[in-house]
């Protein structure tokens, strides 16, 4: 066994007969094909790292949300709508264009990565502060012939200053981490201010008769989605580890794209 010891420290790409017996000799083109395979095989494996965290349900969720993102902002092209609602449409296309970046980053550094984390909550910032001019959007479409649209926008100007007012002085004791931190908050705190925005604007819709049925249905998919992220929000916050919440996540980043399309192609 002595005269196998060298081969037990350092493995050799040669084939054997018995154990530790002589190397037989290999063909340049064998070495050359068995090369080819080992580094393809540990290039997929490292591939496939970042992503093992995730399910196959998981990612199939994530490629059709961003496939109906995309699908829907045609259909507003097509219904042409898409220039009434533009900040609506704009969403949705910037939601796609985030998601697969999200990808890329996740696919390269992986779903536990200070990278994929940072660009996650970062790219959240601009999503929902998108999301929050929909729903002023919405607000002066509803409400435009009953209050003037420049006191509506002046009305939102003012709130979005309010919540980033509010999340700086959150964030501002976290010193170096601030700037983090206060991203998070931001959107946190707009997506809140949202629920409540369509909150009123659905308690509008029933006391009034709007003119405008397609913006009142957009209303309605919205006050859905701002519902059900309040409840999971809330048990995330009684039952933090609970394992069937992150799914309840996924679907809700789905329900937003498909309850617009159902609101363009429902007939009422």
């Amino acid at each position: 066994m002595a005269g196998c010891s060298e081969d037990l420290q350092e493995p050799k790409a040669h084939w054997t007969i018995g154990w530790c017996q002589t190397p037989l000799p290999e063909l340049p083109v064998w070495h050359t094909w068995q090369k080819l395979l080992r580094s393809g095989a540990l290039s997929l494996h490292e591939r496939m790292l970042p992503l093992i965290d995730l399910t196959l349900i998981d990612l199939t969720l994530w490629l059709l949300t961003t496939l109906v993102e995309a699908f829907v902002a045609c259909l507003f092209l097509i219904r042409g709508l898409f220039r009434k609602f533009l900040f609506l449409n704009f969403y949705l296309l910037l939601s796609a264009t985030i998601s697969i970046g999200r990808y890329a980053v996740l696919y390269h550094f992986g779903f536990t990565s200070r990278e994929y984390l940072y660009f996650y909550y970062y790219s959240e910032a601009p999503l929902t502060m998108t999301l929050f001019i929909c729903v002023c959007e919405l607000s002066s479409r509803l409400v435009g012939d009953k209050m003037p649209r420049r006191r509506v926008a002046l009305w939102s100007a003012g709130a979005l200053l309010a919540i980033a007012l509010f999340s700086l002085s959150d964030a501002s004791p976290w010193g170096y981490k601030a700037a983090a931190h206060f991203v998070m908050e931001l959107s946190k705190n707009i997506l809140f201010a949202c629920s409540l925005g369509i909150a009123l604007l659905w308690v509008w819709k029933l006391r009034n008769d709007p003119e405008d049925r397609f913006a009142a249905r957009f209303v309605n998919v919205l006050g859905v989605y701002f519902s059900l992220f309040v409840l999971i929000y809330g048990a995330h916050r009684l039952v933090p580890h609970a394992s069937g919440l992150d799914n309840l996540n996924s679907m809700l980043g789905a329900w937003l794209p498909l309850g617009c399309g159902f609101a363009l192609v429902t007939h009422q």
